[in-house]
């Protein structure tokens, strides 16, 4: 089983509001109607428009393409007479790489919106794809990504949003952790070498030290190649009473056993979602004691929409939704909502976006209220700390 640990608000903004022609609902069945047709990036009126889902059907980390599916069909579940329905479409399994994905949803006019994409690297380098530099911005198309959680990367392009939390709140929530449970507040991190873990390096530091801790080792690691026992040896030397390991959930197994065998005793915190490892009865026993962070909690109880979204979920999919297909669910439920309430034209669908709790009410989601900041990040999204208790 897991329990709760630490839960970690991020900064609430209070919305600005001013009036607004069209109700700004969450789209599931409460769309407000579009005040138009189809806009000039858009299909033809009676015409699919389409929602892109820049991920695999089998991708673990990326965006869910069920979580997508379940958006689409509440969204024409309530669809208005007379306005397209809503349909999902994936680039093909042969494109060379996540530019070319962007690529081949940018160049689809019937395409009004993209879900994903799921690393901070691969948003970084599709950005200037999806705000068209070459077209000077004619085919320009919005891209929400549920997963990627590197603090800058919305700040590159004004079509990249993000409604997941950040790294900022990853380490806030350790910092805020290790302020309410630990006298000695130092840490080693082991991170992976890349945009993400480097991301997460600063900002674990800046949260720690604000915190009166101190990060005491800063090991970079390679998937592959990186001989985990030595970063251990040296961890151990140390003797900080915190461990963080900042990378692919998948990862952490291999790293835990070489801290254990080192003969490292120190608190073990897996930065990534690891609910999937901890259920799972050959990994989760050898996780056994260590902490992660996660961004959802599922909770069907009551009779709310996220008590629905959990429930159908099950229901449909034979297992409880994890934060990928919430957080999935949610940008492209944003995505359809907003030609809902502007009609199928991109730089509009863009626009009202922005404004979601940016001037406008915030929107209600799955993981809470939706409100983006002026660099179109999400805020107020919480973090929990749990445990592997198996």
């Amino acid at each position: 089983m897991e329990r709760f640990g630490t839960v970690h608000p991020g900064p609430v903004r209070a919305s600005v509001c001013r009036r607004v022609p069209h109700a700004l609902a969450l789209g599931l069945g409460m769309g407000a109607a579009a005040c138009g047709g189809a806009g000039r990036t858009g299909g033809a009126p009676g015409d699919s428009v389409y929602i892109g889902v820049a991920t695999s059907p089998t991708s673990r980390t990326g965006p869910s393409v069920r979580g997508v599916q379940l958006a689409i069909e509440r969204l024409n579940a309530g669809r208005p007479a007379g306005q397209p329905p809503f349909a999902l479409r994936m680039a093909p399994a042969e494109q060379p790489s996540q530019v070319a994905v962007a690529a081949f949803f940018r160049d689809d006019p019937a395409v009004i919106g993209v879900v994903g994409h799921e690393k901070s690297g691969e948003t970084l380098e599709a950005a200037p794809v999806y705000s068209d530099f070459e077209g000077n911005g004619r085919r320009a198309l919005v891209a929400i990504t549920p997963t990627a959680t590197n603090p800058g990367l919305t700040r590159v392009s004004p079509w990249i949003f993000r409604v997941c939390p950040t790294d900022i709140d990853r380490a806030g929530a350790i910092a805020q952790f290790l302020a309410d449970s630990a006298t000695d507040r130092r840490v080693a991190l082991l991170y992976r070498n890349d945009l993400m873990g480097r991301g997460f390096r600063g900002a674990l530091g800046a949260r720690v030290r604000a915190a009166g801790g101190t990060v005491v080792e800063n090991d970079p690691y390679i998937v592959g190649m990186t001989e985990y026992g030595a970063y251990a040896a040296r961890i151990r030397q140390r003797g900080a009473p915190t461990v963080v390991m900042a990378g692919a959930a998948g990862e952490s197994p291999e790293i835990v056993r070489a801290l254990r065998e080192a003969g490292v005793q120190a608190r073990l915190i897996v930065h990534d979602d690891a609910s999937y490892l901890a259920r799972d009865p050959v990994v989760g026993p050898a996780l056994r004691g260590v902490r992660y962070l996660t961004f959802y909690v599922p909770n069907e109880q009551g009779a709310g929409e996220e008590a629905w979204f959990v429930r159908t979920f099950r229901q449909r999919f034979g297992a409880p939704p994890d934060g990928r297909d919430a957080f999935s669910f949610e940008a492209a439920t944003l995505i359809g909502s907003a030609v809902r309430a502007v009609g199928a034209d991109r730089k509009k669908v863009r626009d009202w976006i922005a404004l979601v709790g940016n001037g406008n009410p915030p929107m209600p989601g799955i993981t809470g209220e939706i409100r983006f900041s002026d660099d179109r990040t999400a805020m107020g999204k919480r973090v929990w700390i749990r445990e592997v208790n198996q």
